[in-house]
């Protein structure tokens, strides 16, 4: 059955702005109407709705364990981290609440280390060595919207149209290097791998420790 991206996104508890990235990444099939996607809902990813998106600047304070200074939200901050805890699967509830964080861009790059070692990227994801996975011919990371055009021209960055060995997160801000334990274990789950959710699911847990 076809749903819009507004239903697609709603199923999986992430921006519509997200399933449009997936449907370019060719990881849910979808088919153009007009200027509207329809997505196939067979092929969605199997990640359920966990838990209502929180709004950007609440999940980069959450992501960056800043409890909040109003008596309600401290509550609430609490609360999240102690669902983390019990929750058998902690890193899909962490994407879910995390999910507006910023864009996740996907590129063809001939030399994705020299994206890395460019001083307005930040590592994350599969690059940071914090992740202890193999990937060395990969590139992640955070990136400034503001600097992101002039990043794409230095490396000769073209969007991927299938497979791809460049992922940059895009925000207003760089998040601090290296970034907190939870933006890696998000940006982790992002590529729904099961090495990368494993270890999603390692470094929440010895984060809330």
């Amino acid at each position: 059955m076809d749903v819009s991206v507004g239903q697609a996104a709603d199923a999986l508890g992430v921006t519509p702005s997200r399933v449009r990235q997936l449907i370019a990444a060719h990881r849910v099939r979808a088919r153009k109407v007009g200027r509207e996607w329809l997505v196939d809902g067979a092929s969605l990813p199997d990640a359920p709705r966990l838990g209502r998106p929180m709004s950007r600047a609440v999940a980069w304070a959450f992501l960056n364990g800043r409890q909040p200074d109003n008596p309600q939200e401290a509550w609430r901050y609490r609360q999240r981290l102690r669902r983390l805890t019990v929750a058998p699967e902690p890193e899909r509830l962490l994407a879910s609440w995390v999910a507006s964080r910023g864009d996740r861009l996907l590129f063809v790059a001939n030399e994705p280390a020299a994206v890395l070692a460019d001083p307005r990227v930040v590592r994350s994801g599969v690059s940071d060595p914090r992740a202890g996975l193999s990937a060395a011919e990969w590139a992640e990371g955070w990136v400034r919207a503001d600097d992101l055009k002039a990043l794409r021209r230095t490396h000769l960055l073209r969007r991927a149209e299938g497979a791809y060995r460049v992922v940059l997160h895009v925000a207003d801000e760089l998040p601090p290097s290296p970034v907190p334990l939870l933006l890696l274990a998000a940006d982790l789950v992002d590529h729904q791998g099961a090495r990368e959710l494993a270890r999603a699911r390692e470094l929440i847990r010895g984060s809330l420790a």
